[in-house]
């Protein structure tokens, strides 16, 4: 439609038209010249305060004001504007428009024409304040205002004209200035041009170094103000063309990585206001996949911060959509903000990228490594996966290795390059030097969901609705099937009630019954490997939408189908755990006992990862029961239970036990490089702690005083805390015994020592404190 067409629909409405505007596009040679490849200046001008002096002159003196103003436009300005040639001359009201052209000389630069426009201003407004002086009782000024058209910066000259007239009125009031001008016009060429370059950052597993997927990164063009992705993405908010800007960035990430993608995930960066963007539609970039020879499910959509979302309930609405066509989602920012938070506990994402600035320093700062666990805690818990960004040192990748962060990306691993760069040598050796973080699936102390697995024929994702309607009315036991690819890889889940439904609304049945299964299924079921302990799957199907709690989930093994877990399988596995566990736990403190203990060491002596074990027994604990009583000698191995626990769960890593002997020994299993830590902080928490079971005046003498049997004064220290370490690599020790004899060895010469201390065992070099 053309645009002054466009304009009449809308009634010509002022607040998108000034009054008279219309007739000057009608009327106007300009939108003829440009559709010719001739650009054309344009000067605006307009009289200062002029409505005021209205009222006070009077109507009829400022008409001869402004007819005096007209002559002046066309006789003048010919002159003024040489070496150009003057095109027409416009005014509406108190408002002056000049064009100008030249069919043999360039356009003058905008610093060029600020000065011819102000030239004109000045001359203007001297020649008119001479002529009206009897008019008016002060001297005219004028706002003003440029710009240069071009046919180029759009398809239709009216649309050309009425922009440039804007941003012009924009530079007379002051709210627009020739850089920003300029910058407009390089914004607009590099989207018609698609003049984005895209990078790629690797998204690396920190127990392998195998890169798990790529971030794509736009950058503008190089030695402009737009090479900086802030300052890109930014200017396209507040231009609103952010969505063009993304769709330009997608197309080219996808394009970029396409023979990557059937192995490797790619992060595309997308803001909220996109996502509700009507012209954002999955399916265009489900078929640019397919384009691609790629699924949906290797594309995660990362969510960033740029904008807050204000109805969650509406964008959850869209974000299924897309999940329901195979995307991923990520939360970008975690932590730097409370909208990422809120984003995080509503959203559900598959994926959530700690903020850089968590990561800054973190072996260094202990309330970052808290938070951090904290948000990978909530990850286990809500079947999610935590991605540290922004790592840039071995301190830190050591540090989120022990923590048990699975995923990273930062400089440290790779820089951001194109072609799609591997992590990088030293991150590699760094990796293997730090050793496998221990992973909790392999601990042995819950079984792996693979034992309660139901093996359920899996369907093809092209098999029709009415087959499965079919298998599933032959076996009404039946809750769900999973749909798989060619090559056994689970694609999605169908479950019989969700089937049912579907088909029972109103066209439903028609519209699905002969087309392919895929249309209905859940395309992001739950996926679990076989080897996950059971407790992890539980926590896992407990994080899922409110409308997917109960649906089935799909276990695999090696990555291709191996079975179905229902809830109710789940629910039987987990109450009988919870009842052995309550079995053999030590009534005391609640912590795992000998039975526990045991199983978790011939696990750990059984497999291929070096551990570490601590056996903690207290010093004059006898003593102290003796003179206070068994209450309080309870309470004293209360405390040193939560010590000892508290401090595993703050220092250890993901699968440590903290077990429960009897009396007042306990066990800790953990990785080596958290043992000492562990060690140290155990003893200063103990010695902190231990003084107030005692009296006041135990305390500040710091001792029992008390009588033997034959009456002589004995002296008891207070408590401490002694704690032998042995460190295990693989096939090192027969079994627990073994263990339990070089222990009993270490505490009795730690005993030997006075305070809280650890001795460390070293075979073949002795023992070291």
């Amino acid at each position: 439609m053309p645009f002054v067409r466009w304009f009449r629909k809308l009634g010509g409405r002022r607040k998108l038209f000034p009054s008279g505007l219309e007739s000057i596009v009608l009327e106007s040679r300009v939108p003829a010249l440009l559709q010719e490849g001739q650009w054309v200046g344009m000067i605006y001008l307009d009289i200062a305060d002029f409505q005021l002096t209205e009222q006070v002159c009077g109507p009829i003196s400022c008409l001869r004001v402004l007819q005096s103003l007209d002559s002046l436009a066309r006789k003048k300005s010919a002159q003024l504007l040489k070496p150009y040639l003057l095109l027409e001359t416009r005014r509406w009201g108190d408002d002056l428009l000049i064009y100008f052209y030249s069919p043999a000389l360039p356009p003058p630069a905008l610093s060029d024409l600020a000065e011819l426009a102000n030239q004109t201003k000045d001359q203007l407004a001297r020649e008119l304040n001479a002529q009206c002086a009897h008019l008016l009782p002060g001297a005219v000024t004028f706002h003003v205002g440029y710009n240069i058209l071009r046919q180029e910066n759009s398809g239709n000259g009216e649309k050309v004209l009425y922009t440039a007239f804007k941003e012009a009125m924009l530079i007379a009031k002051s709210h627009l200035d020739a850089r920003e001008v300029e910058r407009r016009r390089q914004f607009e060429a590099l989207l018609a041009t698609q003049n984005i370059r895209i990078v790629y950052q690797p998204v690396a597993d920190l127990n392998t170094g195998e890169v798990l997927g790529f971030e794509a990164l736009s950058r503008g063009p190089a030695d402009t103000f737009f090479a900086s992705p802030l300052n890109l993405f930014s200017y396209a908010e507040k231009t609103n063309q952010l969505y063009s800007l993304e769709k330009i960035a997608r197309e080219k990430a996808l394009a970029g990585l396409a023979e990557l993608l059937t192995d490797k995930k790619l992060f595309l960066n997308i803001s909220p206001q996109v996502v509700n963007d009507p012209a954002f539609r999955p399916e265009e970039t489900r078929e640019f996949l397919a384009g691609l020879g790629a699924n949906p499910n290797q594309v995660v959509f990362e969510l960033t911060e740029r904008t807050s979302i204000d109805d969650f309930s509406a964008f959850r609405r869209s974000l299924e959509h897309y999940r329901q066509n195979g995307f991923l989602i990520a939360i970008d920012d975690a932590g730097a903000g409370y909208s990422s938070l809120q984003a995080i506990a509503e959203i559900q994402p598959d994926y959530i990228k700690v903020d850089h600035s968590l990561i800054r320093d973190i072996e260094k700062i202990a309330t970052k490594r808290m938070l951090v666990e904290t948000f990978q805690t909530f990850a286990q818990k809500t079947n999610s996966l935590l991605i540290a960004e922004g790592i840039e040192t071995e301190a830190e990748l050591a540090c989120l290795k022990k923590i048990g962060i699975p995923l990273g990306q930062g400089y440290y691993l790779a820089r951001p390059d194109y072609p799609p760069p591997a992590v990088e040598e030293r991150a590699i050796k760094s990796l293997k030097r730090l050793g496998v973080s221990y992973q909790p699936a392999a601990s042995g102390r819950t079984a792996p969901v693979g034992t309660i697995v139901q093996a359920l024929p899996p369907v093809s994702a092209a098999t029709l609705t009415r087959e499965v309607l079919d298998y599933f009315t032959a076996y009404p036991q039946i809750e769900g099937l999973a749909l798989v690819e060619k090559d056994q890889h689970p694609v999605g889940l169908i479950m019989r009630d969700k089937l049912f439904n579907q088909l029972g609304t109103q066209f439903g049945f028609a519209i699905y019954t002969e087309r392919p299964i895929s249309l209905v299924m859940d395309a992001q079921p739950l996926i679990l490997e076989a080897d996950t302990p059971i407790e992890m799957v539980s926590q896992a199907a407990m994080g899922r939408l409110d409308h997917k709690i109960y649906d089935s989930i799909i276990i695999t093994r090696n990555r291709k189908y191996h079975g179905l877990v229902s809830i109710r399988a789940l629910l039987d596995a987990l109450t009988s755990m919870q009842i052995e566990a309550a079995r053999f736990a030590n009534p005391l403190t609640g912590l795992p006992g000998n039975r526990q203990i045991e199983e978790e060491l011939l696990n750990r002596l059984s497999g291929s990862r070096p551990f570490s074990v601590i056996y903690a027994d207290l010093d004059n604990f006898k003593g102290f029961n003796d003179r206070y009583g068994f209450e309080r000698g309870d309470q004293a191995i209360k405390l040193t239970a939560e010590i000892i626990a508290g401090t595993v769960r703050e220092h250890g890593a993901a699968g440590d036990l903290t077990g429960h002997v009897g009396g007042d020994d306990f066990v800790v299993i953990t990785l080596p490089e958290a043992a000492e830590t562990i060690c140290q902080k155990i003893c200063a928490a103990f010695d902190l702690a231990i003084g107030r079971l005692y009296d006041p005046e135990d305390r500040e003498k710091g001792c029992i005083l008390t009588r033997d049997r034959e009456d002589r004064e004995v002296v008891i220290p207070l408590m401490s805390i002694s704690l032998a370490l042995i460190n295990c690599a693989p096939g090192e020790f027969t079994g627990p015994e073994e263990l339990a004899r070089i222990a009993a060895e270490l505490k009795k010469y730690a005993k030997s020592q006075p305070g809280s201390v650890y001795v460390k065992e070293r075979r073949k070099r002795g023992m070291a404190v």
